[in-house]
C-alpha cells in the first residue's frame, strides 16, 4: 500500500480511486490525453446508462416554465445588488447625456421665448414685463409638453402639444442608446438624470399652472423611453418570460395589425390635412398677415403648429370616419355637417370645411381597411384559432388605444365655449366601425383555410370539382 495513504487525517480513497488506472505513455515518455468524455464525466468512455452529456443536454433543451422564470425574476429583483451592479461601466455617460438632453430642450424653449419677447419688450402692452417672464413662458411650454395645464377664472388652456413631447422622447431615447447602459441600473440613471430637472422645472411652473398630471406622466413617459432603448441593447431578453423563447405568433400578429393600421390612418389623415391646407391657404394667408408677425415670431408660430401636428392628424382621422370633431360647445365639423362659430385666430384652422362635403370621404377608411386586412390576411402561418384570437386582441387594442388617444388630444383651447375641444364622442365606436370591423373580417376571409373551405362550399353547391373536370392532351 502506498505511504500517502497512511497519512493522519487523510480521508481514504473511495472504492473507484482504489483502482490503479492505466496511462498510455508515448515513445517519449509523454503521456497521451485522455478522452473528452471522460475530461467532463470523470468516468470511461465506455461506461453504460445515461452519461453526464447526455444529462447536460437533456438540460440544455429543456424549455423553460413560467415557475423557474418568475422565480429567477423574483430573485433578480429582490437581491442585494452590488456596487459593480449598480454603477456599471457607462453610468457616467448614461447621466451625462440624460442630462443633456434636459438641458439642451428646455434652453432652446427658454431662448426663443426670450427672443421672441424682445423685439416686443418697448411696445406699450409689454412694457411691464421683464426678460425673466419670458423664461418663465418657455418653461411652461416645456411643462406643457408633459400635460401640465394653465387653469384660472376665465380661462383654461389644456392641449398638450404631443410633437414637442415626441421630439424630446426621440432625442433621450437617441442620447440613452449613444450611451450603451451595460444593465437596467445604467439605464435607469441615465433617466433620473433627465428627470431630476425635468421635476425642478415642473416645481417652477406650478406658479402659474396645474402640474400634478404632469409629475405622473413624466414617470410614464421615462418608462416608454426605458422599454424604446432597452429592447436595442444586448442585455434585454424579454422573450425568456414566454414558454417557446420568443413571444406568441398570435400576440406578435395583433401588434403587427395596430402598426400596420396606425401608419395608414396617419398617411390617409395626412393627405387630407393636405389637401384641406390648399383649399383654405388664401383663408390661412389672411389671418397669418392678420397677425403681423415679424420674422422671428413666423418661426415661432410655425414650430407651434409643428408642436401640434400629432394633434391634427388625429383630429384628421375623426373627420374622416364621420362623427368630426368639435370646437368648442355647439360646433361640429365633419364631412355631412358644418355648425361652425366663432374659432380663435390659428392659421391652420382654415384647413376646416367651411361648408358640408358629403359623406363620400368614409369610403376611404373602409377600403384602406379592406386592402390592409386583404394584405395581412395571407402573410402569415398561423392557423384560423390562432388568427381569430390574434384579430380579437386587435380590436380589444383599437377600442382601448382609441379612447387613450382620444382623451390625449381633447381638452381646452381658450375660455368660454372654447374649454371642450376635440373629437366627438362618438368617433371611437365608429372608428370601430370604420377600421376595424372591416379589417378583421377581410383578414380572416384571406386566410388560406378559408379559402379553401370556400372552395369546398362552392364544389358542393355547384356539383362540379374544377380540379376534377376532363381533360384532354394536346400534342403540339
Amino acid at each position: 500500500m502506498d505511504a500517502r495513504s497512511n497519512r493522519p487525517g487523510q480521508r481514504p480513497p473511495t472504492r473507484p480511486g482504489r483502482r490503479q488506472r492505466r496511462v498510455t505513455t508515448a515513445p517519449d515518455g509523454q503521456s497521451l490525453p485522455t478522452e473528452l468524455s471522460q475530461e467532463r464525466s470523470g468516468s470511461p468512455a465506455g461506461s453504460t446508462g445515461t452519461g453526464a452529456a447526455g444529462l447536460s443536454a437533456t438540460k440544455r433543451f429543456r424549455r423553460p416554465d413560467f415557475r423557474s422564470v418568475f422565480r429567477s425574476a423574483l430573485r433578480s429583483v429582490f437581491h442585494k445588488p452590488t456596487r459593480a451592479e449598480l454603477f456599471p461601466a457607462g453610468t457616467w455617460r448614461s447621466l451625462w447625456l440624460g442630462f443633456q438632453t434636459w438641458a439642451i430642450s428646455w434652453a432652446v424653449l427658454v431662448l426663443l421665448a426670450i427672443a421672441v419677447w424682445t423685439p416686443t419688450a418697448a411696445t406699450p402692452s409689454e412694457k411691464g414685463t421683464k426678460w425673466s417672464d419670458a423664461l418663465m413662458v418657455g418653461n411652461a411650454i416645456f411643462a406643457a409638453a408633459f400635460r401640465a395645464e394653465f387653469s384660472s377664472e376665465t380661462m383654461r388652456f389644456s392641449l398638450t402639444p404631443w410633437g414637442l413631447t415626441l421630439l424630446i422622447g426621440l432625442m433621450l431615447a437617441a442620447s440613452l442608446r449613444v450611451a450603451k447602459p451595460a444593465n437596467a441600473p445604467a439605464l435607469a440613471w441615465g433617466l433620473l438624470a433627465f428627470l431630476i430637472p425635468t421635476w425642478v422645472c415642473l416645481g417652477f411652473a406650478a406658479v402659474s399652472l396645474v402640474v400634478w398630471r404632469a409629475f405622473i406622466f413624466s414617470l410614464f413617459f421615462a418608462a416608454i423611453v426605458f422599454f424604446v432603448v432597452a429592447r436595442h441593447l444586448t442585455w434585454w431578453n424579454v422573450t425568456a418570460f414566454f414558454p417557446e423563447g420568443e413571444p406568441w405568433p398570435w400576440l406578435s400578429l395583433a401588434g403587427r395589425c395596430l402598426r400596420v393600421l396606425a401608419g395608414g390612418g396617419a398617411a390617409l389623415s395626412a393627405v387630407f390635412l393636405l389637401a384641406g391646407l390648399i383649399t383654405g391657404w388664401e383663408q390661412m394667408r389672411t389671418i397669418w398677415t392678420g397677425l403681423k408677425p415679424d420674422a422671428l415670431g413666423s418661426v415661432a408660430m410655425f414650430l407651434a403648429i409643428l408642436a401640434y401636428l400629432p394633434t391634427l392628424l388625429v383630429w384628421g382621422i375623426a373627420w374622416i370616419t364621420g362623427p368630426g370633431l368639435s370646437l368648442g360647445q355647439g360646433t361640429v365639423f365633419s364631412p355631412g355637417q358644418v355648425i361652425g362659430g366663432d374659432l380663435p385666430p390659428v392659421p391652420v384652422l382654415a384647413c376646416l370645411p367651411d361648408a358640408p362635403v358629403g359623406w363620400w370621404p368614409l369610403i376611404f377608411p373602409v377600403a384602406l381597411a379592406i386592402g390592409l386586412g386583404l394584405y395581412l390576411g395571407g402573410r402569415h402561418q398561423l392557423g384560423l384559432a390562432d388568427t381569430a384570437l390574434s384579430l380579437a386582441l386587435f380590436l380589444a387594442g383599437l377600442l382601448v388605444g382609441g379612447l387613450l388617444i382620444v382623451w390625449f388630444v381633447s381638452g381646452s383651447l381658450g375660455p368660454g365655449r372654447l374649454v371642450n375641444v376635440g373629437p366627438t364622442g362618438s368617433t371611437l365606436y365608429a372608428g370601430v366601425l370604420a377600421w376595424g370591423v372591416p379589417f378583421v373580417v377581410t383578414a380572416l376571409l384571406n386566410h388560406p383555410q378559408m379559402r379553401a373551405a370556400t372552395r369546398r362550399f362552392a364544389v358542393r353547391v355547384s356539383g362540379k370539382n374544377p380540379e376534377a373536370l376532363p381533360t384532354a392532351r394536346i400534342d403540339l
